[in-house]
């Protein structure tokens, strides 16, 4: 996740805002104690659109209380005290994570930062504690605390899928939770159901719980990263700091709190068992691998004129495919032109949903993402009025499908600094720092790869100098040409200006604007630059791996306090994107980055839906383990020693649960 501004989103999500002074500072007001829940919301209910996450425009719409107290009397469940209650068995499950992370500015990736925070979490099978990927996204250090204790245990991520917002963590005191009874997972709620939403929220330090029904399950953005996934919509109050909590039913997991609605009060969002399940099973060969890529894109079937030039009967029903990835499962197998009409038996609707319990319908990508990777996807077409049955297999989505990168995690974002012009890849963190999103960059999103161009170069913005004079207002231009040369991404763009020789190197934009950079000015100035603006390296760490034929000819000596970039021989092929580092470099290496990342996959819990193999794999030796019919047993890799990261003097030390993004604010 990354720091755009001095007081983030992540800071009023996880309480950095909590103090009215604080509040006032940045120019917002305590909001009002938040109405008693309804008892029943109509489904139909219409709520604001969610959008895609932006983290510069999050967390100024929805204030923490002023007071230090828990939700409204009125809004929390009573909380029985007898030992033997259900509910105190539950308490005993839930955990407050207390967190440290160490986040990036997006646009100005050589600064970084420390801050605390803390969210909510739950214990499951194996002593692993349950919780969001945005509670635990770029965390150095993390520590766990029991409810009615006052001492924390260390604790470590063990795996963390950022697509499901969901994380896996372990303590490294085994005897931490010994005792306590994992909390099951249940099914996904039905509509009207109750639920009591279990977590630590901002304004004070014990467990609170609030009730509420189930209103809505349908697939939403979740905003850490994004994705579009099934999503249950409750209208208990779900308060900055619940996140990672337990949703409760019957005295079984149904969810886990993950964010609140856009501009709206008592709509909260949880991530139903269907994609917790789907973690489960895909972490269970040691490793998160996501959701499978079907190759082929879909559009509705509602005109009657496309139903007619397609030759559609009335009860033909299904979706148009209007585009299919080359290399991909579908290459070959789907057609632009054909209609899908099936998914695993499940029969299309011409708005694209299928009906997955009497008279409740949701899109039919819900049936992909419930499928693991390597998993055969069951498919039935009609082309040139005739039906087929097709079988894709799914495979892990790469990079090679997406011209604008999804949001990194855990790592310093890559640029460039030449001339005191910033050069960075355009990938999505990049998009959601901006300060209003250009048409032409807006439209790359939707755009694929191709032989020419496999990522695209931005010139984020200017550091003023005398050099670089006339173009200081200059900001997010698509950089397509370095002396009239196509770039096919930011490491050849990197390589192309360090092995460059004429007297200027003149870059152009999609529509020939032109930015010229006398060369040896922009050497013999480098040093000083860098030096004025207190940047320590004119590159991020991934491009000091990639071999570069640096002209030598007037290359000034380094200031003092930054250091050298040795002139190299290219010895190995470009990569195809910032991303990926050159082996045979020895340059200093990049920080140590979590264990390998995981995602989901699939244990359908919906009606219909086929269920998934759960085959056996081991549990971490000497940890007692608790039967639990409904979480698989997960492999733990060897524990990761967080890196120690120091706080920079002078920046504020705030207290805040982690949340990304816009579109409804995650908690």
């Amino acid at each position: 996740m990354r720091k755009t501004t001095i007081i983030t989103a992540a800071a009023l999500c996880l309480g950095l805002a909590s103090s009215p002074a604080l509040l006032a500072e940045i120019g917002l007001t305590p909001a009002p104690a938040a109405a008693e829940p309804q008892t029943a919301a109509p489904a139909d209910e219409a709520t604001p659109e969610r959008r895609t996450p932006n983290p510069i425009e999050t967390g100024v719409y929805a204030p923490p209380p002023a007071e230090d107290t828990d939700v409204p009397p009125e809004e929390a469940a009573s909380i029985p005290t007898d030992a033997n209650d259900p509910r105190e068995k539950i308490k005993d499950a839930v955990v407050k994570v207390h967190i440290v992370q160490h986040t990036y500015e997006t646009l100005s990736p050589w600064n970084s930062d420390s801050q605390k925070g803390s969210g909510s979490g739950l214990l499951i099978e194996g002593n692993l504690i349950l919780t969001n990927a945005h509670v635990a996204a770029d965390a150095t250090f993390l520590e766990v605390q029991r409810h009615g204790e006052t001492k924390r245990y260390e604790a470590e991520v063990v795996y963390i899928s950022h697509e499901s917002d969901l994380a896996l963590l372990r303590t490294k005191n085994p005897e931490a939770y010994k005792g306590v009874k994992p909390l099951e997972l249940g099914e996904l709620p039905k509509m009207q159901q109750q639920v009591e939403v279990y977590g630590f929220p901002i304004g004070g330090n014990t467990l609170s719980v609030t009730r509420g029904v189930v209103s809505r399950i349908e697939k939403q953005n979740y905003v850490h990263t994004g994705e579009n996934l099934i999503a249950v919509q409750v209208d208990a109050a779900i308060n900055f700091g619940n996140s990672g909590g337990p949703v409760i039913s019957g005295g079984k997991v149904v969810g886990v709190a993950m964010q609140s609605g856009f501009l709206t009060e008592n709509i909260g969002y949880m991530i139903p068992t269907p994609i917790i399940r789907h973690v489960l099973n895909d972490v269970k060969d040691g490793q998160v691998d996501g959701y499978g890529f079907h190759g082929f894109m879909t559009q509705s079937l509602e005109n009657p004129a496309l139903r007619d030039k397609y030759g559609l009967s009335e009860d033909q029903t299904g979706m148009l495919v209007h585009k299919v990835y080359k290399q991909s499962p579908a290459d070959g197998k789907v057609q632009i032109g054909d209609i899908v009409t099936e998914i695993d038996g499940h029969k299309i609707e011409n708005n694209g949903t299928v009906e997955f319990r009497p008279g409740e319908y949701i899109d039919y990508t819900h049936y992909i993402d419930m499928h693991q990777i390597g998993e055969d996807l069951k498919v039935k077409i009609i082309r040139d009025k005739q039906e087929q049955a097709i079988s894709l297999n799914l495979e892990k989505p790469g990079k090679e499908y997406l011209l604008v990168k999804p949001n990194q995690y855990d790592k310093q974002p890559s640029y460039f600094i030449y001339g005191g012009f910033v050069f960075m890849p355009l990938n999505q963190d990049v998009i959601d720092a901006m300060d209003g999103l250009p048409a032409r960059i807006g439209a790359l999103t939707y755009e694929s790869p191709d032989e020419n161009r496999s990522e695209a170069v931005i010139m984020t913005k200017v550091l003023p100098a005398d050099i670089n004079k006339d173009y200081h207002h200059d900001s997010n231009l698509l950089i397509e040409k370095i002396n009239g040369e196509n770039i096919r991404n930011f490491a050849e763009f990197f390589q192309k200006i360090q092995s460059a020789s004429s007297d200027f190197i003149t870059l152009e934009t999609a529509d020939d604007y032109q930015i010229v950079i006398e060369r040896k000015e922009a050497l013999a100035n480098q040093p000083n630059i860098l030096s004025r603006y207190g940047i320590t390296s004119d590159r991020s760490k991934d491009l000091q791996a990639i071999p570069t034929a640096v002209a030598q000819e007037n290359k000034p000596a380094p200031a003092a306090g930054i250091a050298a970039q040795p002139a190299v021989t290219p010895a190995t092929p470009i990569p195809t994107d910032a991303n990926a580092q050159a082996q045979t470099q020895p340059a200093a290496p990049p920080a140590p980055e979590l264990p390998a990342q995981a995602q989901p996959a699939s244990s359908p819990t919906i009606p219909g839906t086929p269920a998934q193999a759960q085959p056996a794999a081991p549990v971490m030796p000497g940890i007692p383990t608790q039967a639990q019919p409904t979480a698989p047993a997960i492999p733990l890799p060897p524990p990761v020693q967080p890196q120690a990261q120091t706080i920079a003097p002078g920046m504020p030390q705030p207290t805040l649960e982690q949340m990304p993004a816009t579109g409804g604010a995650a908690h």
